[in-house]
């Protein structure tokens, strides 16, 4: 080795010039795929066949597998999810198998930086599902991917060679939608919210009065948009109204603030400035 790093030098070369980047064999893929509202990605290395007996040989049944080849396949999600009737957390997770003839073990482990199988545990394990494994079109190179999608669920499909195994994954995504939209109400409301304070702070009483009762519409439940309207009121100088308004938005602050055994810690402050109505 001195010999070849000292002819190397002589020609004027650095070892650092001789690494090159050079085609793999198990070349590495990243599939990325929505299920309703939810993102799946998947990591992983690609190995061929190359006339080899594969299942049952070149991956022995029984036996813990990277699911791929080189380091670990990783699977992550944005939102928790099923899979195969079992929740998973969010998150990113190694994804292992353990192959036989009939049926495959699918393990979500929260290791996810491992070379292969080496230094696994199972007590890191998050997810352990059975799953059948089918005859199938020979395919020469591993493959995983997302196959039968709909707004709340997919397969996760592993195939290679002549086996195919699909994992079925289901998200919950009426709830993430009406998480959405409650969102985006509270925030319009916010936002009308606003704008009638800036309106109503520039003697624009009127525009004021219009778009916070919009505000109020978008959210009636909200005790804190009641008091910008008795506020907004009160600076219009419709001073009876407000005080009903105000009287009206502090009761729903302290109603809410017992639902959550909280003191309602600005009430007395809302009643002076009542006052100074």
């Amino acid at each position: 080795m001195k010999n070849f790093i000292a002819g190397v030098l002589a020609l004027g070369l650095s070892v650092p010039a001789l690494a090159q980047e050079l085609p793999q064999p198990s070349p590495e893929t990243t599939v990325n795929q929505r299920i309703g509202l939810t993102d799946f990605s998947l990591h992983y290395s690609r190995p061929s066949s190359k006339g080899r007996t594969i299942f049952g040989d070149l991956v022995p049944y029984g036996e813990l597998w990277r699911t791929g080849a080189n380091s670990c396949s990783r699977i992550s999600f944005s939102s928790k999810v099923m899979i195969d009737g079992k929740s998973v957390d969010a998150g990113e997770y190694g994804l292992f198998t353990i192959p036989n003839k009939d049926s495959w073990t699918i393990i979500l482990s929260e290791q996810t930086d491992l070379w292969g199988v080496g230094g696994y545990t199972k007590e890191k394990d998050v997810l352990r599902v059975n799953v059948s494994a089918e005859k199938s079109d020979f395919d020469e190179t591993f493959m995983i991917g997302f196959k039968d999608l709909t707004t709340n669920s997919g397969n996760i499909v592993i195939e290679w060679a002549s086996t195919e195994v699909s994992i079925p994954v289901s998200v919950d995504s009426e709830a993430q939608s009406a998480k959405n939209v409650a969102k985006a109400l509270a925030d319009a409301n916010r936002s009308y919210r606003n704008a009638a304070s800036f309106y109503s702070g520039r003697g624009e009483h009127e525009k004021a009065i219009s778009t916070i009762e919009l505000a109020v519409e978008l959210d009636a439940n909200s005790w804190y948009t009641h008091w910008v309207r008795a506020e907004i009121y009160a600076q219009a100088d419709r001073k009876k109204e407000a005080k009903k308004l105000g009287k009206a938005a502090i009761e729903m602050g302290q109603t809410y603030y017992d639902s959550i055994g909280q003191p309602f810690t600005y009430r007395a402050g809302l009643e002076k400035e009542m006052k100074q109505w």
